[in-house]
C-alpha cells in the first residue's frame, strides 16, 4: 500500500493552483491500494469563504476521523492537497468498475470541492479547475476518464454529490475528455 506523494507535484505540472496542507504526505488511514479512479464531492459547507471545509475534511469529525479526502478544491480554484494516504470519502457502496462493495476509500482518490449542495454555487475557477484537476490524476495513474465517478454514482439514493454541476456528470466527463485529449 502507497501513498500518494506525487499529487502537488502533478496539479502544478497542469499549471494549477495548488496549497500543501502540513503534513499532508504523512496523512491517512494507512496506504491506499491500486488507484482505480477519481470520486467526485462537494463539501456541503458554509456559503462564503473560499475553502471554510478545511479543518473538517482534514481533521474529520467527532463521527468519523479525518482525512475525508485527499484533495480540496477552493473556491477561487485552488487546490488543496490534504493527504496522501487513505481517506474515509467514499463510504457504503458500489460496485462500480473493478473496485468492490464498499471499498472506494482504499482505491478512489477523493475530492472534496467547497460547495453549499443545496443550490448551484460552483464558482468560474471550479468549474475551470475541477475538470482540468482531475485530468491530471487520470493521466498520472494512466486511466481514462470512463474512471471519474461522481459519489451520488457510487452510493445513489444516500449522496447526491456534487450536486447542481451544469450538465451533470456527463458534462463533467466531457470537459475532462477536452483535458485529456490535450
Amino acid at each position: 500500500m502507497a501513498h500518494a506523494t506525487w499529487l502537488a507535484d502533478v496539479l502544478r505540472e497542469r499549471g494549477l493552483r495548488v496549497h500543501e496542507e502540513a503534513g499532508w504526505k504523512e496523512r491517512g488511514h494507512g496506504g491506499l491500494g491500486e488507484i482505480r479512479g477519481v470520486m467526485l464531492h462537494h463539501t456541503a459547507g458554509p456559503a462564503e469563504g473560499n475553502y471554510p471545509s478545511l479543518a473538517v475534511v482534514r481533521d474529520g469529525t467527532s463521527a468519523l476521523t479525518g482525512p475525508l479526502a485527499q484533495l480540496g478544491l477552493a473556491r477561487d480554484g485552488t487546490w488543496i492537497v490534504i493527504a496522501a494516504g487513505l481517506a474515509y470519502h467514499a463510504g457504503r457502496g458500489g460496485p462500480w468498475r473493478d473496485v468492490p462493495v464498499d471499498t472506494g476509500n482504499e482505491h478512489l482518490l477523493g475530492v472534496e470541492a467547497e460547495s453549499v449542495g443545496t443550490r448551484r454555487d460552483w464558482t468560474e475557477a471550479q468549474l475551470d479547475s475541477y475538470p482540468r484537476g482531475v485530468a491530471a490524476l487520470l493521466t498520472h495513474v494512466g486511466l481514462g476518464v470512463e474512471r471519474t465517478i461522481a459519489h451520488k454514482e457510487w452510493a445513489p439514493g444516500r449522496k447526491n454529490d456534487p450536486a447542481h454541476w451544469p450538465g451533470d456528470m456527463r458534462a463533467f466527463r466531457d470537459t475532462v475528455a477536452g483535458h485529456l485529449g490535450a
